[in-house]
């Protein structure tokens, strides 16, 4: 049990080491390329320290999602290099079966992922709301977060737009629409600002402040100005908040559930949450398919080949991995395929492919 815990601790370190490499490679140059890309914003406020900022700010996003690329790639050269030097051929001669050699690499696919859930479901979404803040903040002149064209938020009767955030987190330029029972419009209020009071009974207490409520009728129109006026529903601050300005790919399982729970009680579109959702929760999966299909790859056609031909064929393979991804994602929305089979097609094949190739090596 011994030699063989110390097998599994060499072969993990191969794997590893090599995919830290890849993976501090991979991450500087796409740092470049979005530092230019940042840079290409054509605004005066925002120069070289903003851009570098913001960039700064995304790499632990970035670093979890190249982290299965990393890992697929980082197997090749680091089990290839152990092939190369016939170690991979003495363990198989001394009785190391591909199960076993799957096992070992098993481990690595979980240090891993501890490693990256860690970063891409606490530090990621936190620095990536981070990283957009700043962003919008400067764009906007330092006067709160502005979304572009304003966020619509509906609750049942109630449609609500809402123009900016604050530095507090408090809504700014507040209209809500409500409509009657046959669906015309009742009552409209408009406030400068609305502040979260806390949560009751289910629902959130928001407080309006400076603004004018419209009562509407058949027949007359009373308009009532005010200076302050609670509005109880059963949204938070955690739903309107700065994580708006993320992508729904970009968020944890966490913001994602709540605005997946949110969609689906107002019977509204949950795909591209859905589709991230899924992303997430596959990802072990993912990440062990593609180190399998590596290992595959090794111990059949790559295995007495250079480590230029062997990082070429990664990239290939990689790319069309996330190319399959990329097809898939939309024919959930394009062709209503369940969310969960769209996400987990590509990685099915991944998997097919790589148990068939060890099989013909076994």
């Amino acid at each position: 049990m011994t030699a063989l815990s110390r097998i599994d601790r060499y072969l993990c370190r191969a794997v590893l080491s090599a995919a830290g490499a890849v993976l501090l490679a991979l991450i500087a140059l796409i740092a470049v390329f979005a530092l230019i890309e940042e840079l290409g914003e054509g605004h005066s406020a925002y120069g070289l320290s903003d851009a570098a900022w913001y960039v700064f700010l995304t790499l632990p996003r970035r670093a979890w999602e190249m982290l299965p690329y990393a890992l697929f790639l980082g197997s090749l050269i680091g089990l290839g290099k152990l092939a190369s030097q016939s170690e991979l051929v003495a363990l198989r001669a001394a009785g190391l079966s591909v199960g076993r050699l799957t096992g070992a690499a098993a481990w690595a696919v979980v240090l891993a992922w501890a490693l990256g859930a860690t970063t891409g479901e606490w530090i990621a979404p936190a620095t990536e709301a981070l990283a957009e803040t700043h962003k919008a903040r400067i764009l906007r002149g330092g006067a709160g977060i502005e979304f572009k064209g304003g966020y619509w938020y509906r609750e049942g009767s109630l449609y609500m737009h809402v123009e900016a955030l604050d530095d507090n987190g408090d809504l700014l330029g507040v209209r809500q629409y409500w409509l009657n029972d046959r669906g015309r419009l009742s009552l409209t209020r408009e406030a400068a600002r609305a502040e979260y009071l806390g949560a009751a009974d289910g629902g959130g207490d928001w407080i309006l402040r400076d603004g004018l409520e419209t009562h509407l009728s058949d027949d007359r129109l009373i308009a009532q100005p005010f200076s302050e006026l609670v509005w109880r529903g059963q949204i938070d601050a955690g739903l309107i908040s700065e994580r708006l300005l993320v992508d729904a790919r970009k968020l944890s399982l966490l913001d994602l559930r709540r605005q997946i729970a949110y969609l689906q009680r107002e019977g509204l579109d949950a795909t591209s949450q859905l589709v991230a959702f899924w992303s997430k929760c596959l990802q072990p999966a993912s990440l062990f398919g593609l180190v399998l299909l590596a290992l595959a790859c090794v111990l059949g056609p790559l295995r007495d080949v250079g480590i230029g031909v062997r990082i070429s064929a990664g990239i290939i393979v990689g790319l069309s991995f996330k190319y399959l991804q990329d097809l898939f994602a939309p024919m959930a929305v394009v062709y209503e395929l369940a969310p969960s089979l769209a996400v987990a097609a590509p990685i099915a094949l991944c998997w097919a492919l790589a148990i068939l190739g060890l099989r013909r090596v076994a």
